[in-house]
């Protein structure tokens, strides 16, 4: 079981590396980033673009986490680990963008910012599935 939390791990961050460079070539030199860091209410002039990469890649980590202790020691499938990246990705959405972004930080939620928020999130979720189905199958 550690074993497959570890793996779940390691994809995380590799999964939010890149998911935080989705957000970084988005609209322009890491504008999106900004985005991330108002979800906790962290963005400021200087320093939130760098600020919302690495809530990105801590939390891209703490859903690693989440996604390797729910795959646990089940037989792994490309599309059982892709379904539960996805909604690992989902959940990052309603908890963190969603819930703690609109709801308890007022911001606006409206088409652009779900599309802006939902979408690299579930491509997180899909690098995370495959990532890890990938990193299980070379070693088993």
């Amino acid at each position: 079981m550690l074993k497959t939390i570890r793996l779940g791990l390691l994809a995380g961050v590799t999964a939010g590396f890149l998911a935080a460079l989705l957000y970084v070539v988005d609209y322009g030199p890491g504008n999106s980033l900004d985005g991330v860091a108002q979800w906790f209410a962290l963005d400021s002039q200087g320093a939130g673009r760098i600020i919302g990469f690495l809530l990105m890649l801590v939390l891209g980590t703490v859903f690693g986490i989440l996604f390797g202790t729910v795959t646990g020691r089940r037989q792994v499938t490309l599309g059982r680990s892709l379904g539960v990246g996805l909604l690992m990705g989902f959940i990052w959405w309603v908890v963190v963008a969603f819930f703690l972004g609109t709801v308890i930080n007022h911001l606006r939620f409206n088409l652009s910012f779900w599309l802006a928020t939902f979408v690299p999130l579930l491509v997180y979720g899909l690098l995370l599935g495959s990532i890890s189905f990938r990193w299980r199958i070379q070693q088993a």
